[in-house]
């Protein structure tokens, strides 16, 4: 029998984040049973608002509900994993916040966890759900661009000093396992990920800037994928630029998005084609298509539509935890890069990842630092 109603635990209620779940929280096919944080004074006021119970230990919120459908973990990264396992153990759907884990094997046993469990895990990527970006998965997978030969981003994530003094885990190896790449970036590198698929080697050049912290706040990177795709990834939170830059080029056109608009230049002639026909000093002719966007918008409420969905049975996840490996992955490798300073095959081992971070976070800076 569907459920009309889904019912919610949350954990970590004083996490910034959370106004933003909020809309999709108190939906209309919604509700929220009770709600956890270390810290009550962070943690309860949402709770009180709500109306509803509220626990400093998720094990026994967990415990207390078990009419509850689903959880939502929005703790700090480095506290993602035991949660979301708990909780899937105890038989709650789990919708955990991007990156997944700090480790690739954190996520990798949330997976299993859920597929023992026969139970969901979505993990918290928004702008898969932006109308332009399902629009160009869709042009994607029709073979409209042809072979995918190139792509580039460039995004900045302005973050002022203060931020990075909101709380003592932020901008740190042991709390954050990363700066721009672990907290910023996971959005951007799962939509390049969620596109063109998991890039096949790595060079990344990460850099402290300007911020006063332990970790990156820039990261330039060279993406290759096995299909012989290249791509260009600047990622900052010292700068400020106009809203993030995508572009994509195949044999067949070229997208390039804007928020709320997508760009199609469709080649006359696929590239390949007219490069073994055409005059010496030829060029293609491109074609501007309009493309249909659907509705919709790529925020929280849109990704906990999905989830519920998703749990009544009534459509597929749109980043079940699998695909959500897959940022952190790349992130993983793009740390282990720029501190060997190497070119990387991805995806990466990892162990070999998880005894750098070990090394940072003991305080060391790898061979080349960042």
């Amino acid at each position: 029998m569907t459920k009309d109603i889904i019912t919610y635990l949350v954990i970590g209620s004083g996490a910034l984040v959370y106004p933003m779940h909020k809309p999709g929280l108190t939906a209309p096919d919604a509700r929220v049973a009770a709600m956890c944080d270390l810290s009550a004074e962070q943690g309860k006021p949402p709770a009180d608002e709500l109306g509803v119970p509220f626990y400093t230990d998720y094990r026994e919120m967990l415990a207390a509900h078990p009419e509850a459908d689903a959880v939502v973990v929005m703790t700090p990264h480095y506290k993602h994993a035991n949660p979301t396992m708990d909780s899937l153990q105890a038989g709650f759907h789990v919708l955990v916040e991007k990156p997944m884990a700090l480790l690739i094997q954190d996520a990798q046993r949330m997976v299993e966890t859920a597929d023992e469990q026969a139970r969901l895990l979505a993990v918290n990527f928004q702008q898969r759900f932006r109308p332009e970006v399902r629009a160009a998965k869709k042009l994607l997978h029709s073979g409209a661009l042809g072979k995918l030969q190139r792509m580039s981003l460039v995004v900045t994530w302005p973050r002022s000093r203060s931020y990075y003094h909101l709380a003592e885990w932020r901008a740190t190896w042991r709390g954050e396992g990363g700066g721009v790449l672990m907290n910023q970036a996971p959005h951007d590198l799962d939509l390049i990920c969620y596109l063109m698929g998991l890039p096949s080697q790595v060079y990344a050049c990460n850099r402290t800037h300007y911020h006063d912290i332990e970790v990156e706040d820039t990261t330039s990177a060279m993406l290759e994928w096995e299909n012989g795709a290249t791509g260009y990834v600047h990622i900052s939170t010292q700068e400020s630029d106009l809203s993030g830059q995508l572009t994509i080029v195949g044999t067949g056109g070229v997208l390039q998005f804007e928020p709320g608009k997508l760009h199609f230049d469709r080649f006359e002639t696929d590239v390949h084609t007219f490069l073994e026909t055409a005059d010496p000093f030829a060029r293609v002719e491109l074609h501007a298509e309009t493309v249909p966007l659907p509705e919709g918008a790529g925020d929280h409420a849109a990704v906990h539509a999905n989830f519920r969905a998703a749990i009544r049975g009534e459509a597929a996840l749109m980043c079940p935890g699998s695909e959500g490996e897959m940022s952190l992955a790349l992130a993983n490798a793009m740390i282990y890069s720029s501190h060997r300073g190497e070119a990387v095959r991805s995806p990466l081992d990892p162990d070999v990842y998880a005894d750098l971070l070990a090394e940072l976070q003991a305080g060391g800076k790898g061979q080349h630092g960042a």
